[in-house]
């Protein structure tokens, strides 16, 4: 009767382990997952920014300079973004060292930096909107 106790003790005690175990490769792979979708949305909206700073600057040579104030602040961000690239390609690189070694602490620090990044970015697009809308209205007075 004891090794029957005991034996189902150790087996609930190999269960748990492996359900503990088996949950943390979950949330590893979830962090992992959702680090890689975060790096090609935020390289997906750098170079949408890339993109719509291009239209701005064709719309720019048709209007008048007391008119492009915001716009060529807004072009002044070119450098960022290029900067913002080559963090990215540095995100993508730590990913691809580190992937079977990093913490989940690390994974997860890692993921909110893109995060917050891309939450910067989408502001930034949204400002840029703004501006092509403005010069759009401009240009067709």
């Amino acid at each position: 009767m004891n090794y029957l106790i005991a034996s189902i003790a150790l087996v609930l005690v190999g269960l748990t382990f492996f359900f503990l175990r088996e949950r943390r490769w979950r949330r590893r792979e979830r962090t992992l997952r959702s680090l890689l979708d975060e790096a090609d949305t935020l390289e997906s909206s750098l170079i949408a920014c890339r993109e719509r700073m291009q239209i701005l600057r064709g719309m720019l040579v048709d209007l008048p300079e007391e008119m492009t104030g915001d716009a060529d602040e807004a072009l002044a961000a070119d450098d960022k973004v290029q900067a913002a690239l080559r963090d990215l390609l540095q995100h993508r690189l730590w990913i691809k060292q580190h992937v079977v070694d990093a913490q989940q602490a690390e994974l997860n620090t890692a993921l909110e930096a893109l995060r917050q990044s891309r939450r910067s970015m989408e502001r930034q697009l949204r400002h840029l909107d703004e501006i092509t809308a403005a010069l759009r209205e401009a240009q067709a007075r």
